[in-house]
Formats: structure tokens, C-alpha cells, sequence
């Protein structure tokens, strides 16, 4: 890596939280008032999402140029397929909180280089929690290090399930509503950072977005966590399909939860088929 190019990871590292924040402030200047509708899907959007992509991604071409940008409300720059750098965005992770006045969201930025986690930067603007990580460079909850509390599963642990569950629920899903204790707080970039702040044990999504969990994922790693296909594939380098919207199914939790889930889910396969 050249001195030019090691200059500019540090920037992308800077940038990013810079904008996870100031896309935070704008989100609260929307909070209580934002303006609601509806996408295809049924999913949940608001003039927020949109305000705050735009002025997101505004600030990322400005800076660089050459980079790729992909926003969860559409791709920003779709020339920009081979770009050694991605910006993946999430305006507001957590909508249907959002616009409903709750709190549990956030904003969400994520940067790949060549398809693979290097920076991302979380912004809870309730809490005034900022999440940051760099690969090499450890996860930080503001000035605070992180790292994953390494335990096992017990009656006491906190997971975290995506719902509806459409196709019913899974055997090995029931097994862990029956062992241990279910927590949802409406925004996936915030409990994949749950994770590395010890507080979280385990996550599961069966479809997450690319946009979902860029901004999380190098936090997650760098804090000495697990990130992994519901299988235990390996979830990067990102595809074309996943910034395109393509759903992902995964599993996140520390070294020893995560385990202890892979062997759950491959259980219960035979159980399903």
C-alpha cells in the first residue's frame, strides 16, 4: 500500500464517523415529524432515509470521487462496479422505529475495499453512542475500546431474532427461545455492535441486507467477534447480488456463542428437511 493510499484509509476511517454523526443530528431534526410511506415490498421508508443518503453520499462523491456508493434507498453511483473502495449506507437502520417515534435506530456506514470489511461507523443519536472500528485498528464505543465478552450460552443470555419468520420457526430458533432470553431492539447494525460490547451473545437474521450490517461488521470483527452465513460461510467478499439488495442469512455472536449456534443450526438441518 502506498503512502497516497495509506492517507486515504485514514480519511475514509475519519469520514465515516464524521458522517454517521452528522447523519444522526439530521435524523433527530426528523424525529417525531418524519413523513412516512411505504415501498413495494411493505417495508417502511421515510423523507429521512432519503434526506439524509443523499446528503451522505453528497459529502462521500465530494471527497472521492472514484469511490462506489451504495445506499439502501437505491444505489447512488451504479458506474462504479470495479471502484477499489465501496461506501455502503444506511440512513437510518431501524425505520420502523424510527417512524414511529421509538427510539432503537441508527446511522450506518460502511466501507469495503475490494468487497471486504475496513471501516464502518455506527451512530445511536439517542444514546449519543458512536460505534467505530478500522481493520487493524480495534472497535471503539466513543473513546471506549471494545471487546466481545467470550462466553458461552446460559440461561442468562440475550439473542436476537429477525421476525416476521415467514416459513414458521426454525427447530433450532424454538430451541433457543426455550434456553435463553430474546431481545430485539429494532435496528440490526445496533445489536451486531451489541455484540461487541459484550452485551449481546448471539444474533440471528435470516434476511439482513448488505446495508444492514457493513457498518456494524468491522466493529463486530475488530472487537474479537463472529460474523458468518447461517451455514458458516464466509459472507465477503460482498457479491453484486448483496449490493444489490440480495438477502443474507447470518450468525454473529462471540467466538464461543457462535460455535455453540453453528452446531444448534446444523442440528436441527435434519430436522427440517
Amino acid at each position: 500500500m502506498s503512502a497516497d493510499e495509506r492517507v486515504g484509509t485514514a480519511i475514509r476511517e475519519r469520514l465515516a464517523a464524521d458522517l454517521a454523526v452528522r447523519g444522526g443530528r439530521l435524523a433527530l431534526e426528523y424525529f417525531h415529524r418524519a413523513q412516512v410511506s411505504w415501498k413495494p415490498d411493505g417495508s417502511m421508508v421515510t423523507d429521512a432515509d432519503l434526506a439524509i443518503q443523499e446528503e451522505l453520499a453528497t459529502e462521500i462523491a465530494g471527497a472521492f470521487p472514484d469511490d462506489a456508493v451504495v445506499g439502501e434507498e437505491g444505489h447512488v453511483e451504479d458506474d462504479r462496479s470495479s471502484a477499489l473502495y465501496s461506501w455502503v449506507l444506511d440512513p437510518v437502520d431501524g425505520t420502523n422505529n424510527f417512524g414511529r417515534g421509538l427510539p432503537g435506530f441508527s446511522v450506518s456506514i460502511g466501507v469495503l475495499r475490494n468487497g471486504q470489511p475496513f471501516a464502518g461507523a455506527v451512530y445511536d443519536p439517542i444514546s449519543r453512542w458512536l460505534f467505530t472500528a478500522c481493520v487493524g485498528r480495534g472497535a471503539w464505543l466513543n473513546d471506549r475500546p471494545l471487546r466481545t465478552r467470550p462466553a458461552p450460552m446460559t440461561r442468562s443470555s440475550l439473542f436476537s431474532i429477525r421476525t416476521p419468520l415467514e416459513d414458521g420457526v426454525p427447530p433450532f430458533v424454538d430451541e433457543w427461545l426455550r434456553r435463553y432470553r430474546l431481545r430485539r431492539f429494532g435496528s440490526t447494525a445496533l445489536h451486531l455492535c451489541y455484540i461487541a460490547l459484550g452485551a449481546l451473545d448471539l444474533v440471528h437474521d435470516h434476511r439482513a441486507s448488505l446495508w444492514d450490517i457493513a457498518g456494524a461488521t468491522p466493529v463486530l470483527l475488530e472487537a474479537g467477534g463472529m460474523l458468518t452465513g447461517s451455514d458458516g460461510a464466509a459472507l465477503f467478499p460482498a457479491t453484486a447480488a448483496h449490493l444489490a439488495g440480495a438477502p443474507i442469512s447470518f450468525l454473529a455472536g462471540n467466538p464461543a456463542s457462535h460455535a455453540q449456534a453453528l452446531l444448534d443450526v446444523a442440528a436441527a438441518v435434519p430436522l427440517s428437511r
